[in-house]
């Protein structure tokens, strides 16, 4: 009988701990199956805190600019200043040779002229005056010149004395050269003596563009009484615009015609340009110890004004290097990131945070390499990316809260 209650005893603890051990294999692998969908969430809520949907309008609203990646020269360069200019023969100030009253302006700051265009018209009671007397000197031309062919004609046969045609040859010359005097003020001031010679008198004459290019500046209107010489108008023609640089006596020796050079504009130092050394200057300032370098600038001169301010960069050392603007870095618990385009179609676009690794900066860009390679026709966040991820840390908070 004990034996029995002995070998019931071991059965019932052999049982309950083979339960036992089912029950923690079960919560275990509960646990376990709780614990990989955790780590699934929080992967799914780590990348999905990388990325941020945006209105196509939000962008053009809170200042957004994508674009490439630059290649730029970041190795050893010579930091100098200067600014726009253009050539003497590419600038021109309007005014008029004789004064009068500003009758009417055709045109506005900022609009493109060809040269010779009407830009403005000028009354005065003088250029009456003008027409007037040269039709008659005309006139008297044409007496003098009959008299002056019939003293020759009357000299040859003996009629009349040689004083008398010399005379009369004097004052046709004369009158010859006041007409031609006539008819040049008459030209230089815009008139033309072939619609006087039609009997027609012109009450005011034209202003003329005498070059291509932009109205820079408009210093009269209608009604303003100008005075000779007056400057009027200012006229640029912006094909010719190039950099004129001052470079330190020390550092001349290191430039060479053809040399490739980067430069910004104080105004927008996000935006990069390129020019090429055309000519070295020749004078040396003892002022500013320095020598004019000139520059032609390569591709678009959009936005370029003369007499703008600008700071350059001239490579000494080439090294081509991957770079954006300072601005489409963001830096986040010591890590530096930037925003590239994922999708976009016509109402949104989205965007992903991806860390990056920054370099040498210059002129207002960095050179940037990527822990993971990127297509080169991927679009990045090159203006803005702050606000882009204050807005995709307000996603965040906001799903926090919920």
């Amino acid at each position: 009988m004990k034996n029995i209650l002995k070998i019931s005893a071991l059965l019932i603890l052999f049982m309950t701990i083979i339960s036992c051990a089912n029950g923690t294999s079960k919560h275990n692998d509960s646990d376990d199956h709780k614990n990989e969908q955790t780590e699934d969430s929080d992967h799914n809520d780590e990348e999905k805190s990388n990325k941020i949907a945006l209105k196509l309008n939000q962008l053009e609203i809170m200042g957004i600019a994508l674009d490439n990646l630059s290649e730029l020269n970041l190795g050893e360069s010579l930091k100098v200043n200067g600014q726009l200019e253009l050539p003497p023969q590419n600038m021109a100030s309007v005014s008029a040779i004789i004064g009068g009253r500003v009758q009417s302006v055709s045109v506005v700051e900022g609009d493109f002229v060809k040269k010779g265009q009407v830009i403005a018209t000028l009354n005065n009671p003088e250029f009456i005056a003008m027409q007037r007397a040269y039709l008659a000197a005309k006139s008297n031309l044409t007496y003098l010149e009959k008299d002056y062919v019939r003293k020759k004609e009357l000299e040859k046969e003996g009629i009349t004395s040689a004083r008398a045609f010399q005379e009369a040859e004097a004052a046709y010359l004369n009158a010859k050269a006041d007409l031609n005097a006539t008819k040049a003020t008459l030209n230089l001031i815009g008139i033309n003596v072939a619609t006087i010679d039609k009997g027609e008198i012109i009450a005011s004459i034209p202003v003329i563009a005498p070059i291509q290019g932009y109205i820079q500046k408009i210093e009269i209107n209608i009604g303003k009484s100008v005075a000779p010489e007056q400057e009027m108008f200012e006229i640029v023609d912006n094909d010719f615009l190039h950099l004129g640089l001052n470079v330190f006596e020390k550092d001349i020796e290191k430039l060479s015609i053809g040399q490739k050079i980067a430069f910004t504009l104080s105004t927008r130092p996000n935006k990069m340009y390129e020019a090429e050394i055309f000519a070295l200057g020749k004078a040396f300032d003892m002022d500013t110890r320095t020598v004019k370098v000139h520059a032609k600038i390569i591709g678009t001169h959009e936005g370029l004004l003369t007499g703008m301010f600008v700071e350059a960069r001239i490579a000494t050392d080439s090294k081509l290097t991957a770079a954006l603007p300072d601005e489409a870095f963001v830096n986040d618990k010591g890590l530096d990131y930037v925003f590239i385009q994922r999708v976009k179609d016509e109402n949104d676009i989205e965007l992903e945070k991806i860390q990056v690794i920054k370099g040498v900066s210059d002129l207002g860009f960095t050179e940037v390499q990527f822990t993971n390679p990127i297509d080169k026709n991927d679009l990045i966040v090159t203006k803005g990316a702050y606000y882009v991820n204050s807005e995709l840390n307000k996603g965040e908070f906001e799903e926090h809260d919920h």
